[in-house]
């Protein structure tokens, strides 16, 4: 076995040269009154989709897209929170031979928007005016600024809106009577969605994605899986799931974010008899913090989890809730990575090991100067694989940045290959608190601070100091019932970090600051707004003006 930090799983499945219109008409022919996509609304209403029906509603969208002028390669801006309509939208995009640019659904200022359709040069617009006319405001001004842009021709919405009348709606045009249509012959090679996500500066990052790329990319899903992470967030999006044969069962994204209705949740999973399902990591502690009153005998095969740090803390669902939990490890470039094989007993984690590399993909860990480190050294981890990542849209500067020579991609996290052959990751680059000369990764303290009992969670940040660049302040949220103060943090961190030296001279981990939340700020797709919880540290600091 070699000594360099370097792991390849070769690929035991030969790939498919299908179009993902292609999969998905196999599966309608075989399973036409399967149904492929459940909506339930948390007060417990019910809607679905079978694959006969989501294809026809499609279908006919797309003619009536074809017909609007729209071509192969055109791009469309598609915004909207999870909704049947909004799966119909994008399925009709696809077989209209059209690119799905994929607006996530937490953007709501017009000029946001239409920066992201600007960039990506967009010919129209699918938007959804929210159940209650939420994005209406929003959707009225984004009119406005495209007046005077005879390239954005078209609007059309997912839903009827009463100050939205002089526009064609999704109802209506499932109305309109069928004319012919020549639907543009697909490749697999042909681009079919543009994820957005925010980029350190602010300016969005697109990462286009090819029939190719979905249709092998290698589903772990099973039969009926609940999942409702955004549909414009990769995990959430239905190219990799729906599309594919696996039912999909979802609630609105932002209520499993808000943590009080979890157990409605649960009920949801039980109710439909899911086999499986993707939650966060915040959601599974949520979860945990129910078990000791569970008492009901229904458990998945198996919780799939991934987006943040999973330790030991969230094994505690397993036996509980699941009989499997599964650790996945990926990023919107790359989509998944590599997988831990699954838990099956509570404790048997360490934290930031995300197992092997799933095959077909390749992995190093380079140092500074783009040289394979040995194996137990951490580095920057650099991925390959034939359906990674090609490119960001528009962006050559950015691409090359981060493409190595032999395409391998550069992807910002700190990890290293232990003895085992797992990828351990210890944090992002970018995430480094710059302490005097030392670089002190987050994760190296919170794993510790973790472990003081009745600490649910622990996150370290840089805040300002004139003479160090940055002190390490402690945020912590205790479990439900606990009363710990920040003294007994600190006193905690004397005993497990450096010694008292380490206070005196400010150096080594031992955080400066300590502050307790009742909650964390959170970003839609579930994960901590660490930029939030920084800001925020910084201002119950007062050290404003150290910035």
């Amino acid at each position: 076995m070699s000594e360099f930090s370097y792991l390849c799983v070769p690929r035991t499945i030969p790939f498919q040269y299908k179009t993902i219109t292609q999969v998905f008409n196999e599966i309608t022919t075989l399973f036409p009154d399967k149904e492929i996509l459940i909506y339930r609304g948390i007060e417990g209403t019910r809607e679905s989709l079978t694959c006969h029906q989501l294809q026809t509603q499609a279908t006919k969208l797309a003619g009536y897209l074809i017909k609007k002028g729209m071509k192969k390669g055109d791009k469309i801006a598609l915004h909207g929170p999870n909704t049947l309509e909004w799966v119909i939208a994008e399925l009709a995009i696809i077989m209209a031979g059209s690119v799905v640019v994929q607006v996530p659904f937490d953007i709501t200022d017009a000029r946001d928007l239409y920066e992201i359709a600007t960039i990506a040069e967009c010919k129209a617009f699918l938007l959804d005016p929210g159940r209650n006319n939420e994005y209406v405001d929003m959707i009225l001004q984004l009119i406005a600024y495209t007046k005077e842009d005879s390239n954005l021709s078209t609007f059309a919405f997912l839903r009827k809106s009463k100050q939205l009348t002089s526009y064609d709606y999704l109802p209506g045009i499932l109305q309109l009577t069928e004319n012919d249509v020549e639907f543009p012959t697909l490749y697999p090679e042909d681009e079919i969605v543009i994820f957005t996500t925010s980029g350190s500066t602010g300016k969005p990052k697109m990462i286009p994605k090819t029939h190719f790329q979905a249709t092998n990319n290698g589903m772990i899903f099973s039969e009926k899986t609940y999942n409702d992470r955004p549909f414009t967030w990769l995990a959430g999006c239905p190219i990799f799931t729906v599309y594919q044969g696996c039912s999909r069962i979802f609630c609105d994204s932002s209520v499993a974010t808000e943590g009080h209705r979890t157990m409605k949740i649960w009920e949801v999973i039980k109710e439909e008899d899911c086999t499986s399902t993707l939650l966060s990591p915040n959601f599974l502690s949520y979860l945990i913090s129910h078990g000791d009153n569970y008492k009901n005998l229904f458990k998945l095969d198996t919780v799939i989890t991934s987006g943040q740090m999973v330790d030991n803390v969230h094994t505690k669902v397993v036996g509980v809730f699941t009989r499997r939990l599964t650790v996945v490890y990926g990023s919107t470039e790359t989509s998944r990575i590599s997988v831990l094989p699954p838990i099956t007993t509570p404790g048997e984690k360490r934290a930031g090991d995300v197992g092997i590399p799933i095959s077909g993909n390749e992995v190093k860990v380079i140092d500074g100067a783009g040289n394979v480190l040995r194996k137990g050294e951490s580095g920057e981890l650099c991925i390959r694989s034939i359906c990674g990542f090609e490119k960001y849209y528009k962006d050559t500067d950015l691409t090359d940045e981060v493409l190595l020579p032999g395409k391998w991609f550069r992807s910002g996290d700190i990890a290293y290959i232990n003895k085992d052959s797992h990828i351990v990751i210890k944090g992002r680059v970018k995430e480094f608190i710059s302490r005097g000369t030392e670089k002190i990764m987050p994760s190296s303290i919170e794993e510790v601070i973790q472990k003081k009992n009745g600490v649910k969670i622990a996150i370290a940040v840089g805040v300002p100091d004139k003479r160090l660049y940055e002190k390490i302040c402690v945020c912590y949220v205790t479990d439900p019932g606990q009363d710990i103060l920040p003294c007994e943090v600190k006193q905690f961190c004397i005993e497990n970090f450096v010694g008292q030296e380490a206070m005196i001279d400010d150096i080594g981990k031992m955080p400066k600051y300590f502050l307790r939340f009742h909650s964390l700020p959170m970003l839609a797709t579930g994960k901590i707004n660490k930029k939030r919880l920084k800001m925020d540290a910084i201002q119950q600091l007062n050290l404003i003006d150290q910035m």
